[in-house]
């Protein structure tokens, strides 16, 4: 009975230290580890944040860079992009964050307003997908708007939700 109960406090003891060392530096727990800590903890569930919250959470982001990029709200953007950011454009050119950082400074990027329409939000873990299409109007009166498709990959660490990757194909092209 005594062996029964040490072994038991060992292995509590074992699953809390491999807890604590399997998160990364940003805090999220490995996907690794979350398996052996569900079976051995002595706690079934983590409060883990509901999916829909998430959810909205990434989609008011999505309206806060859509509302920064038409007032070229250059400090809310940095906060929101990954310093990591790449882009491949519907003119299928690819852009880093340095790029459009480049021409925020150079006055190349434009404001321009656009509507987005979100079809779809899927998060794994710390990455959320998020996918739709939208109408691009560049303020030129000649110019018509464009429409393409996207698809936006957001990655949560530490201080939260950073766009790190956009993908966008003009349907123009794709005709």
């Amino acid at each position: 009975m005594k062996r029964n109960i040490i072994i038991f406090i060992f292995l509590i003891l074992v699953a809390t230290s491999f807890k604590l060392r399997s998160k990364t530096p940003s805090g999220i727990l490995n996907s690794d580890s979350r398996v052996l800590i569900e079976q051995v903890s002595d706690t079934p569930s983590e409060n883990k944040i509901p999916v829909r919250n998430l959810e909205e959470e990434v989609r008011n982001l999505e309206s806060l860079e859509n509302e920064a990029l038409s007032k070229s709200d250059t400090a809310t953007l940095y906060d929101i992009w990954s310093p990591d950011l790449v882009v491949n454009t519907a003119e299928n050119k690819i852009l880093t964050f340095a790029d459009f950082k480049n021409g925020f400074e150079r006055n190349q990027t434009k404001p321009f307003s656009y509507e987005k329409v979100i079809e779809k939000i899927t998060i794994s873990e710390n990455v959320a997908v998020v996918m739709g299409y939208e109408k691009a109007e560049t303020g030129k009166k000649s110019a018509k708007p464009s429409e393409s498709r996207f698809t936006d990959m957001w990655i949560k660490d530490g201080t939260g939700w950073k766009l790190t990757a956009r993908q966008c194909t003009s349907l123009a092209v794709a005709r």
